[in-house]
């Protein structure tokens, strides 16, 4: 039976955009010759790292949705470790509730309510029982 898994790669952002390209062009050729088969690629972009891998400060994300039975992971880890232009990588499977919670977040949106709001609201908070006191 085939899942659905995704596999995010961060690939060396002090690269070059066409050894990044290449990059993510061999990973999706390798998932394909594995027997998989790939229904999204999202380029996410340049972002800095929250802490230095080795000498990289800035990761190319990469989100890859692939079908597979799951005898490919195996090997698709291995060349991952292999390919020194990945810098990190990470697969998980898309399981139902995934799925579900991602479908209500593209349909209405992110909540109304941010955490800055709510900062925002305890400090005034703080600020009106320090005025009555």
């Amino acid at each position: 039976m085939k899942k659905l898994y995704e596999t995010t790669i961060v690939v060396d952002g002090g690269l070059d955009e066409s050894v990044i390209a290449a990059t993510v062009e061999k990973v999706t050729g390798l998932i394909t010759s594995l027997g998989c088969e790939v229904k999204t690629v999202l380029d996410v972009g340049r972002k800095n790292l929250a802490y230095p891998i080795g000498k990289a400060t800035i990761g190319y994300y990469v989100h890859i949705e692939f079908e597979s039975d799951g005898t490919a992971l195996k090997e698709l880890e291995r060349q991952y470790r292999l390919n020194e232009s990945i810098i990190r990588f990470l697969t998980i499977i898309l399981d139902k509730r995934l799925l579900e919670m991602r479908e209500r977040v593209l349909k209405y949106g992110a909540p109304p309510q941010t955490s800055e709001d709510n900062s925002s609201e305890g400090e005034e908070f703080v600020e009106e029982k320090k005025s009555s006191e």
